[in-house]
């Protein structure tokens, strides 16, 4: 598992995997490596004239993960799959999408497959369009949020990164903008950054939640069986 990017949201991939394994003993549960690695420069700013590229740091930690002996990678980081390709070619073992593998679960969880799924997500996995890319060939509405519901959306995934969950100051603004989003036909959210769902057990419980996280550690466990 190439983490840290944050240890939150780390950890919450590691318990899902852990949550989903068929196990009755210790011995029946896989083994994990984990390079939770908190200091890769910030995806959010990194697209930023004058920003350091996290990049080399993604590589560093890729390349340890194979030196390690691991036979493939997940990363629990959304927006870090901006550069997907470059860590890819860096390796010899597979590092499997996060984003194409919540593609392929959107489409089997969601029975209307014209269905309005709203993105909450970084604002630099908005602006590189990351989901927008991948849900493009698929029938599925993404519904991006205004500007001012952006700046909620990074105050709350900051909050996350700053250890405020359940007290995260703005659950409330969150919450009226689903609500307001439900009240539009909008059914389906998608936590498109490994933060938000950590936020799910306290947002609205009318709108169905889309958790990637939980998407790529149910697929992590499968592929390892």
């Amino acid at each position: 598992m190439l983490g840290g990017m944050g240890p939150l949201a780390t950890v919450d991939l590691f318990r899902k995997i852990i949550a989903n394994t068929p196990a009755l003993k210790d011995q029946d549960h896989l083994h994990i490596i984990i390079n939770n690695n908190p200091k890769i420069p910030p995806r959010i700013t990194s697209l930023n004239q004058g920003s350091k590229t996290p990049i080399p740091d993604l590589i560093k930690a890729a390349q340890m993960l194979q030196d390690a002996g691991a036979n493939f990678i997940i990363m629990p980081c959304n927006t870090a799959h901006i550069w997907y390709q470059e860590i890819s070619n860096s390796i010899n073992i597979p590092i499997y999408s996060m984003i194409k593998n919540t593609v392929d679960q959107t489409l089997i969880q969601i029975n209307n497959k014209n269905a309005k799924v709203l993105l909450l997500a970084t604002q630099t996995t908005i602006k590189t369009k990351l989901y927008q890319k991948a849900f493009q060939e698929t029938p599925v509405n993404l519904i991006i949020p205004s500007l001012a519901e952006q700046l909620v959306i990074n105050q709350a995934i900051n909050s996350v990164k700053a250890g405020l969950i359940n007290t995260n100051p703005y659950l409330k603004e969150l919450n009226k903008m689903l609500d307001k989003y439900a009240y539009k036909d909008v059914r389906h959210v998608l936590g498109g950054c490994s933060e938000l769902p950590l936020l799910f057990p306290f947002l609205n419980e009318n709108i169905h939640k889309l958790d990637p996280t939980l998407m790529l550690a149910q697929f992590a466990v499968s592929t390892a069986l």
